[in-house]
């Protein structure tokens, strides 16, 4: 974007607001609404490998609260099956990565009735759903036939420890796990590997546990 010098700079677009933004002279500017149209923003198209190329590295959906939901086979489930409700049903939870002032936070994303992106995360004793989320990101499942790695869900003991060549799938300290209440509610959340703290967002609130209930919980894990 083009600073009051005439120079052009490399910024940030908030994708929810349309809000455009960078550094410049010790402060920041802000463009929005017409001019935004015609910023340079770079984006990428999520397409199939060719046959035979192996992918290795973790793949993420750009996508925003309320978009389409993405088609079910791409996307990665919680434990590959359906968590139990707080009614009694149970239902697909999808790894989503959202972040918190520059903070990484996994949490859950999963489809309304009307097949449109819902997400919960828990971070700062608070729970953030709704618009407010604006962008986030999903894990992609490549074609069995390009995946170069192995997923694998494990409890968080094992998983601190490396076990059988598979690690944690991280940003930053931060991973994917799924929280278990004492009512057998489970919730797919954030769990931040160093410090051993789990927290997901449910009831307008952050729900946290540490130490040794963390240990149980399962954990998003691959090889290698």
């Amino acid at each position: 974007m083009r600073a009051p010098n005439g120079k052009d700079y490399l910024g940030y677009l908030d994708m929810g607001t349309d809000i455009a933004s960078c550094s410049f002279d010790g402060k920041a500017i802000e463009i929005a609404g017409g001019p935004v149209q015609d910023l340079l923003v770079i984006f990428r198209n999520l397409r199939p490998p060719p046959t035979g190329v192996k992918i290795v590295d973790d793949v993420w959906i750009d996508i925003k609260y309320n978009d389409i939901f993405p088609k079910k086979d791409i996307v990665m489930p919680a434990d590959n099956r359906q968590l139990k409700q707080e009614d009694g049903r149970s239902m697909f939870q999808y790894v989503a990565l959202w972040y918190k002032h520059g903070n990484p936070v996994f949490g859950r994303a999963f489809p309304s009735e009307a097949d449109k992106v819902l997400a919960h995360f828990g971070y700062e004793n608070q729970e953030n759903a709704g618009p407010e989320i604006g962008s986030l990101q999903m894990l992609a499942l490549p074609p069995p036939e390009n995946r170069g790695m192995e997923y694998k869900w494990q409890p968080f003991r094992d998983a601190i420890k490396n076990a059988n060549g598979f690690r944690p799938v991280h940003v930053g300290d931060s991973a994917p796990c799924i929280l278990k209440d004492a009512k057998g509610v489970e919730r797919l959340g954030n769990v931040q590997l160093k410090s051993e703290k789990a927290s997901v967002g449910a009831g307008g609130k952050e729900i946290h546990m540490v130490g040794p209930a963390v240990q149980d919980l399962l954990v998003l894990c691959r090889n290698p």
